[in-house]
Order: structure tokens, then C-alpha cells, then sequence
């Protein structure tokens, strides 16, 4: 019998290490591994090919502030600065009445008419008196055409308009509608100084923020 060395069955001296996997040896156990994994991959790759390409995901839109109220005068609606005023800029203005601009909307959608004056040129106090006017405080408004006429005792259009205007029918009430026609009570009345042209105005507090 061959003596058996006396370090089998021992622990290695100290100084020495046990010898390290080689090359060989991972590259058996990377094989194995990759023997072992590719039927589940195979598996996996054909339930994908079932189910399909996946629906694309859609991020939502980001939500835009809300654009303020257009102040665009609509379709049948015009200005014009003959009578000294300055009504198209007015009408821009967020201190415009809203009841006005509600009022000129809603008329505008039922004739064509020509504003001559809402506040910039008009006069401070009610013609004769020390009253403030409506104009002055962005709650009034002159009507100078109807359905391309002037404001006359002729124009049939101007009359059923300030009677249209008077009743509420534009969805606010007036206090005052001055015309060339005596139609009898409040909100109407007809003197020398209104023969020309249709005015409407609003009780306070003015409601501004007309945009």
C-alpha cells in the first residue's frame, strides 16, 4: 500500500489556499442555467404572442385655463362715434354693466343695430338736471340705427324693439327706455330729447365685470 500524505484529510498549511473554480467549470454551470431557463422563456415568448401588442398608453391632455369671455361684438352688432362717444372701446371695458352687454347681445341676435354711445363722450348729469346718468356710471346705452334706419317715429323696427327691450325680453330689466313713443308706464317714457335715437339704462349698483 502507498503511505497516505500526511495532509489528506487536513486542513490546508496556513499560506495556502484552496484551488478556485476554473474557466471550464463556470462555463458548464452558465450552460446548465441557460438549459434550464429556455423552455420558460420559450413559454413566456409564445403567451406574448398571444395576448398581442399592448395597447399604447395615452397620457392626459394637461388642462388649459379656461380662456375669459369673448368681448367681440357679435354678428348685428356696430359702433360708431358720430354722436361725440367712443362706444366700441367702452364695450371692451370690464367695467361695462353686464346687464348692457347682455342686453346688446341678446338685441343684436334680433336686429342689426348701431350703438352710439355707452360712457367715454357722454355728458356727466342727465341733460337739464344735476342727476348722475346712467351713461356715467356704465349703465347706459344709445341706439342710433335699427335694422340699418335711423331711430324715428317711422321705424316700426325701433318701436317693437324698445317694447321687446322694456318687457324684459333680452333676459334683464331696465329701469328706463327712452324712445320717440309714449308706450304709457315705466320702464318707458318719450320726451324731446329722445326722438332720435332708443336709450336703456340699468338701476345701480353697477354689475361690472361685463367680460
Amino acid at each position: 500500500m502507498r503511505p497516505v500524505p500526511p495532509s489528506w484529510g487536513y486542513p490546508p498549511p496556513p499560506g495556502r489556499r484552496r484551488p478556485e473554480l476554473g474557466g471550464v467549470t463556470v462555463l458548464v454551470l452558465v450552460t446548465v442555467l441557460a438549459a434550464l431557463v429556455a423552455p420558460h422563456a420559450q413559454a413566456l415568448r409564445g403567451k406574448l404572442a398571444d395576448v398581442g401588442p399592448l395597447p399604447a398608453i395615452r397620457l392626459p391632455k394637461p388642462q388649459l385655463p379656461a380662456p375669459p369671455p369673448a368681448t367681440r361684438a357679435p354678428k348685428g352688432l356696430s359702433f360708431t362715434d358720430g354722436a361725440g362717444c367712443r362706444p366700441a372701446g367702452d364695450y371692451r371695458s370690464p367695467r361695462l354693466d353686464r346687464r348692457v352687454r347682455a342686453l346688446l347681445v341678446a338685441a343684436a341676435g334680433q336686429y342689426r343695430i348701431l350703438v352710439s354711445c355707452l360712457r367715454s363722450g357722454h355728458s356727466w348729469f342727465v341733460k337739464g338736471t344735476r342727476r348722475v346718468s346712467n351713461h356715467s356710471v356704465w349703465r347706459g346705452v344709445d341706439v342710433d340705427l335699427v335694422d340699418g334706419r335711423p331711430v324715428t317715429p317711422s321705424n316700426a323696427s325701433a318701436r317693437r324693439l324698445a317694447l321687446w327691450i322694456g318687457r324684459g325680453r333680452a333676459g334683464v330689466q331696465p329701469s328706463e327706455v327712452g324712445s320717440p313713443w309714449a308706450f304709457g308706464a315705466r320702464p318707458w317714457f318719450s320726451d324731446a330729447g329722445h326722438q332720435g335715437h332708443l336709450h336703456v339704462g340699468f338701476a345701480g349698483p353697477t354689475r361690472a365685470g361685463g367680460r
